[in-house]
């Protein structure tokens, strides 16, 4: 599986025309508050946009892209552009949070939204050009198990928190950067019967189980298991139709839309580490252990 990460660059060009600009960024976070679904759009009175993409998102990783038709350009060096001859756009695809984006720190875990590098123009963050973003709105959906309990911006806006979401709204912004506090939970399942008693000679430790279960499902919805005659490219048991990750490894362990688990965040997928517990930030080997 290759794990994409959301860098926020934008750039949207009609030969120097000042336009009114709309735009929301939308991540539906999945139970184990690594993975996402990503949301982009912008609407304005500009008949020309241009977008930029982290360098690892191709072409087949994305979900939907509005309008149907554009240019896609791979020939730069550190981005990939989407470039629309309309007056909006709107793009979704899945994601994972690399250790520049995601820090633990005790029971909570912290999202940044900019690591701290600008470009040559001096843009960083979320970032429009000419001009600024007339209207930006920044949203966080979460499923129940995630409990978002602080969340900031560097610039004046409207924060609105609901039930499952935290939505941040400006006018007339550039350059715009998040943090996102929030805690994970392990879902919760039927109630079991008391544990058994270890058997003797058998060493249990609470380090080895997984956080997340291998079982959950983002947004309450269980996909249809691949089948005979669906296609399962990656042999991850989640058909191709439903699969959001679909080159996981061999041997990893999926949740419902097929993609990987790694409970520690090292980088390495559940099924494969052979160290489930790795400190944050600790460097590992292609096993997810400690290199030797």
């Amino acid at each position: 599986m290759r794990i994409l990460r959301s860098i926020p660059l934008l750039l949207t060009l009609n030969a120097g025309v000042l336009a009114e600009v709309s735009s929301e960024t939308v991540y539906f976070l999945q139970p184990d508050g690594q993975h996402y679904l990503l949301m982009r759009s912008i609407h304005s009175d500009s008949p020309t946009h241009r977008f930029h993409l982290p360098k690892e998102v191709q072409l087949e990783d994305l979900l939907h892209i509005s309008p149907a038709r554009y240019d896609w350009g791979d020939t730069e060096m550190d981005f990939n552009t989407l470039s629309f001859d309309s007056g909006g756009f709107s793009l979704l695809y899945p994601g994972a949070f690399d250790t520049r984006q995601l820090k633990k720190e005790g029971d909570l875990s912290r999202f940044s939204s900019w690591d701290g590098r600008k470009d040559a123009q001096g843009r960083y963050g979320y970032w429009y050009s000419p001009g600024n973003f007339g209207h930006y709105t920044f949203t966080w959906v979460v499923p129940d198990n995630i409990e978002l309990t602080r969340y900031r911006s560097n610039r004046d806006g409207t924060w609105i928190k609901r039930p499952r979401s935290v939505s941040f709204y400006i006018e007339n912004a550039n350059n715009l950067t998040f943090e996102i506090d929030f805690r994970v939970r392990t879902p919760a399942g039927p109630k079991s019967s008391p544990p058994r008693p270890a058997a003797q000679g058998v060493r249990e430790s609470s380090e080895e189980r997984p956080r997340v279960p291998a079982n959950a499902r983002p947004w309450g919805k269980t996909p249809r298991p691949a089948g005979p005659g669906d296609g399962d490219d990656d042999g991850d048991g989640v058909a191709n139709t439903v699969d959001l990750c679909p080159r996981s490894p061999r041997g990893a362990i999926v949740d419902g839309v097929g993609c990987a688990l790694d409970n520690d965040r090292d980088g390495v997928p559940d099924g494969i580490d052979r160290c489930l517990a790795s400190p944050d930030g600790e460097a590992v080997d292609v096993s997810g252990c400690p290199p030797s």
